[in-house]
C-alpha cells in the first residue's frame, strides 16, 4: 500500500509532539501512531514519582531509549534491573511483571523512550 502524502506526519518526540499527549504522576506519555495492529508512543520521564505498581502487559512491549537512561525493575527477583541507555531496545516479553523509571533519579535531562506494542482492532 502506498502512503498518501496526507497520511504522513512527523513528530519531533524529543520536543513532546505526538497526536494526543497525557501528563501523569509517573511520566507524560505522548501517541505518535496507532493502526494497522501496533501502537507506538513515547514516553517522558523527569520529576516523576516510581509508580509503586507492577506494570504487566498481555503482549510484548518494544522499549527504545532516545535520551536519558531508564532503569527498569522486575518483580521477579531472579531477573537483574536493567539500566538502558540512548539506542538500546528492550524486549519486554507479554506478562513480564515490571517498573521503569528515569535513572539516576536526580539527573537534569528527562529519560525518554519510545514504546511500541501490538493492538487488537
Amino acid at each position: 500500500m502506498v502512503a498518501r502524502l496526507t497520511d504522513l506526519a512527523v513528530f519531533d518526540v524529543l520536543r513532546g509532539e505526538a497526536s494526543v499527549t497525557t501528563a501523569t504522576a509517573f511520566g507524560e506519555v505522548g501517541k505518535v501512531f496507532s493502526g494497522e495492529g501496533i501502537e507506538l508512543v513515547w514516553v517522558a520521564k523527569q520529576a516523576e514519582e516510581i509508580d509503586p505498581a507492577w506494570f504487566s502487559a498481555d503482549t510484548v512491549d518494544l522499549l527504545l531509549v532516545l535520551q536519558g537512561r531508564l532503569r527498569v525493575e522486575f518483580e521477579d527477583e531472579a531477573s537483574p534491573e536493567l539500566t538502558l541507555r540512548p539506542g538500546q531496545l528492550l524486549v519486554l516479553p507479554a506478562q513480564t511483571r515490571c517498573r521503569a523509571y528515569r535513572w539516576p533519579r536526580d539527573a537534569h535531562e528527562a529519560t525518554i523512550f519510545l514504546a511500541a506494542y501490538p493492538v487488537t482492532t
